[in-house]
């Protein structure tokens, strides 16, 4: 399984999570970079099919790909799965470490439901809630 970050995460998180995923060999999961793959500012386009010939989901923090009916429609022909990270209520800060303490606190949910969800499939991961919601 190939779980794909987007841009709008820090290649810090990134590179930590792969270091930790990297301990677990077993579980046959590779963090990978959508930047790192396909370059910075690809477009969705690109990248959004690109993962689908590697079996591969997305993580993001990018939520106007399911507002946009092109860009989700484009997400559904392709049959990948991705989980959309919303944040919090504009009354409630969302920085860098809430997003670090979010990706680490759900890892475990994101591989499984990666794994065992058919796709296409969407996911919204929020801070406020403590499940995951279909889109």
């Amino acid at each position: 399984m190939r779980i794909y970050f987007d841009e709008n995460f820090s290649p810090h998180l990134v590179a930590g999570i792969r270091a930790f995923q990297s301990a677990r060999r077993s579980e046959d999961t590779v963090v990978c970079s959508v930047e790192e793959e396909f370059s910075r500012g690809a477009p969705d386009e690109l990248w959004i099919p690109g993962i689908a010939t590697r079996h591969g989901v997305a993580i993001t923090q990018d939520l106007n790909i399911h507002r946009t009916r092109a860009q989700w429609e484009l997400c559904k022909s392709n049959k990948i799965g991705i989980f959309f990270f919303k944040p919090p209520r504009k009354t409630m800060a969302w920085n860098y470490w809430d997003i670090v303490q979010l990706v680490v606190r759900y890892w475990p949910e994101l591989k499984r439901q990666a794994t065992d969800t058919r796709r296409p499939f969407g996911r919204v991961v929020e801070m406020t809630k403590s499940k995951f919601s279909k889109l």
